[in-house]
């Protein structure tokens, strides 16, 4: 889940493109209490959505009011 504060958040979703590139939505999140964002329950990667996921190809983007293309972008990296 991700937390936000400070925003007009309209929605938020992961992406599948490599840090500086645009992608596709492939996950929305769905609106929590208190500003969270969470993954839906029951959403799944495809195992080459999981296989973008190990090589730090996926991405959080948070749209708000003010910047409607999105106004927070974060690459999910995984731990090593």
């Amino acid at each position: 889940s991700i937390m936000t504060s400070g925003i007009d958040v309209q929605a938020a979703h992961i992406h599948e493109a490599a840090a500086g590139a645009n992608g596709p939505v492939i996950i929305p999140l769905a609106k929590g209490a208190d500003n969270t964002w969470v993954v839906p329950a029951g959403a799944m990667l495809t195992d080459a959505q999981y296989a973008s996921y190990m090589s730090g190809n996926l991405y959080v983007n948070v749209h708000s009011a003010a910047y409607p293309t999105g106004e927070i972008r974060a690459q999910l990296l995984r731990e090593k």
